[in-house]
């Protein structure tokens, strides 16, 4: 049995290689925060692989039974790693399991992530850690094959506990696909209480904004009424329910919406509201469309009493007074300020459309805050004039951050998606990569980044998450799993984009202490600074930039810790 301990952005793979991956024997870690590693094992067969001293015997009763078990003074919790089909039809390790038990072929590493919790208790020294894995056929007598030893050593650094404050996480989520996927009724007590969950794991990587569904459908289902490589069922549904009174007045039922937010407020998410479906909806080939009189195709259902069946807003009057409706509705709850009107990705050919449409939410109200991902320049700056809050693709922030910095100080973020190929939190993505989205952050003078999709789940995602691979590189669907046991599961790039919210805050300390020498430190990491040299085109960069290894970026955070220190 060969055992490794690897540092904790290792990605296994089912992919042939001939190196061996390069062993650590300690670590270092600071307080309010956390140390950890990788422990890969394997000997070319197929085993049952136990944590800690569970006795769980394999379907298949002949094959060994590897048991783990890990001596510390300081608190761990280890976790099996699962694998992902990926690109190329490789699998790569990235779901990190609740389950105490599994069995792995012999074809890859059984791979286990080790955490240690370093609160602010813990004394500033090194901790020893002793990992023994024995070997046992069914009831025989186990056999100690072998031990791995590692120190963590603690510094005097602390993280304040409000460190999170900081960075403006903006992960979008996906609410109609965790009841979906999980198999309950939309909007019961059973969908809340994931809900809940959702907003927890998000809160605790520094989520900042709440996803918002207001009309129905706003991405048509991200074409998978067309796109069947792998089946998916990936629409959205509002959260306000309409109904129009045989008198003809419309009336909006906010309970879930109100529900909803509370969850996210509970959870400390309360600095944004994203409200879509009211804005630069998709309007995709071979869909089928609502007769709206209005700029836009917006989808708003509602039940009409005096015929008792279901219908679709399209006369100006009855949106405009929806509409009003859901602009009162966050100003009596005192949220007018945090929500933003968001689109997404509008296209050349909408310019027209979507000022129209924007034209018509401004006679309503003119206060309200647009905001936009953008993922071409000539529509960025067509309707930069228009927008409160830009968001910009990886491509367009490299060309143009300092210019957006000057014209929207303080309310500009950028965006990672199905491209640029490096650096991006695909499941075939390098960890590191993930982790690197901090300092981009850093780099580019926002204050936070924006992905997509959190749980954005097709049909089968507890075992594939493919879905419009031509399109959308696998992994781009979603940051976190569904677990079989009825909760979320988080991955080993939800775990990277903690350390790059860390290093966020390392930068941005450093930077108000010592801005020259945390300038040097920065350049040094990432060897070349000018951003327009980042990128080949707007999907693919430059093969020379991003290649940093876990040793710099050890190195890189130790040089940060000691700017702190002096």
């Amino acid at each position: 049995m060969k055992a490794i301990l690897v540092h904790e952005s290792y990605k296994a793979s089912t992919e042939l290689i001939t190196q061996e991956p390069q062993a650590i024997e300690q670590l270092s870690a600071v307080r309010n925060s956390t140390a950890a590693c990788q422990l890969l094992l394997h000997d070319g067969n197929r085993n049952h692989y136990i944590i800690g001293d569970e006795f769980s015997i394999p379907d298949e009763i002949e094959i060994p039974m590897i048991r783990v078990e890990i001596f510390s003074e300081l608190p761990v919790k280890a976790q099996f790693v699962d694998y992902y089909v990926g690109q190329q039809e490789l699998a790569y390790a990235d779901k990190l399991l609740e389950r105490t038990a599994k069995t792995y072929p012999g074809d890859r590493f059984a791979p286990l992530y080790l955490e240690w919790q370093i609160d602010e208790t813990i004394k500033p020294k090194v901790y020893p850690v002793k990992i023994k894995v024995y070997r046992a056929h069914l009831t025989s007598q186990e056999e100690c094959l072998l031990e791995k030893n590692l120190t963590i050593e603690v510094g005097t650094f602390t993280f304040p506990k409000e460190y999170l404050e900081t960075f403006h996480l903006n992960m979008w989520q996906q609410p109609s696909n965790l009841a979906r996927t999980f198999d309950v009724p939309l909007w019961s007590d059973a969908h809340f209480d994931l809900i809940k969950e959702m907003a927890e794991s998000l809160a605790a990587i520094g989520q900042k904004a709440i996803t918002v569904i207001a009309g129905e459908i706003p991405w048509k289902g991200w074409f998978n009424y067309i796109v069947k490589d792998y089946p998916a069922n990936l629409y959205e549904y509002s959260m306000v329910k309409v109904k129009k009174t045989p008198d003809g007045e419309l009336s909006c039922d906010f309970s879930v919406l109100t529900r909803y937010l509370d969850c996210f407020f509970a959870a400390g998410i309360k600095d944004e509201i994203d409200v879509f479906g009211l804005l630069g909806v998709w309007e995709p080939p071979f869909f089928p469309l609502v007769n709206l009189d209005h700029p836009e195709k917006l989808v708003i259902r509602f039940y009409d009493e005096g015929k008792g069946a279901f219908g679709f807003i399209n006369q100006k009057a009855e949106l405009q007074e929806y509409l009003r409706q859901v602009f009162d509705y966050f100003k009596g709850k005192n949220l007018w300020e945090k929500v933003r009107i968001v689109s997404d990705e509008p296209k050349k050919h909408q310019i027209d459309s979507f000022r129209a449409s924007l034209a018509v939410l401004k006679e309503i109200d003119p206060s309200i805050q647009i905001k936009a991902a953008f993922d071409k320049e000539d529509v960025l700056f067509e309707l930069l004039p228009v927008i409160d809050h830009p968001v910009t693709s990886y491509y367009c922030t490299c060309n143009h951050y300092e210019t957006l910095a000057q014209s929207h100080p303080g309310k500009m973020q950028y965006y990672v998606c199905n491209y640029p190929d490096k650096p991006n939190t695909f499941l075939h993505s390098p960890l590191l990569e993930t982790r690197m989205q901090g300092i981009l952050s850093y780099q580019f003078k926002t204050d936070g980044f924006l992905r997509w999709a959190y749980n954005c789940w097709p049909e089968h995602a507890r075992s594939d998450i493919r879905y419009n691979t031509s399109s959308l590189p696998i992994g781009d669907l979603c940051f976190v799993y569904p677990g079989n046991h009825g909760h979320l599961l988080l991955s080993l790039r939800y775990k990277q984009l903690q350390r790059g919210i860390e290093d966020f805050y390392l930068l941005k300390t450093a930077q108000a202490a010592q801005p020259q020498q945390t300038d040097a430190v920065v350049a040094d990491f990432l060897k070349v600074t000018d951003t327009k040299h980042w990128m080949i085109d707007s999907h693919h960069s430059h093969p020379d930039v991003f290649l940093q290894t876990a040793e710099e970026m050890e190195a890189f955070h130790r040089a940060l810790l000691e700017l702190l220190e002096k």
